[in-house]
C-alpha cells in the first residue's frame, strides 16, 4: 500500500474524505472562480450537500447566482467526485 492509499484509507476510515475535499475545493477557490470572484467573496462553507457561497455585493451575488449550475460542475470537477449537490449565492 502507498502513502497515499494509507492516507485515503484512513480518511474514509474516520469519516474525514468530505471535510478534506470541502477545504481544498474553499482553498482553490480563487483557482477554480478566478481573482476577481475570489476578492469579492466573504465566505464558503458546506453543509448537508449545499455549498454556500457569501459575496461582499449585491452585484456580485446576482452575477453568480446565474451561474450556480456551473459552478457546481466546477467544484464537483475539482473534487473528484459528486459531492455538492447545490449551490447557494447569498
Amino acid at each position: 500500500m502507498s502513502v497515499g492509499e494509507a492516507i485515503e484509507f484512513y480518511l474514509k476510515q474516520n469519516g474525514l474524505t468530505e471535510k478534506v475535499d470541502v477545504e481544498r475545493v474553499i482553498s482553490e477557490w480563487p483557482k477554480i472562480m478566478g481573482k476577481a470572484i475570489a476578492e469579492n467573496t466573504e465566505q464558503l462553507w458546506f453543509r448537508s450537500g449545499v455549498f454556500y457561497v457569501k459575496m461582499k455585493t449585491p452585484i456580485w451575488k446576482n452575477e453568480l447566482a446565474m451561474g450556480k449550475s456551473k459552478i457546481k460542475d466546477f467544484l464537483n470537477q475539482e473534487i473528484g467526485h459528486e459531492l455538492i449537490e447545490e449551490v447557494k449565492v447569498i
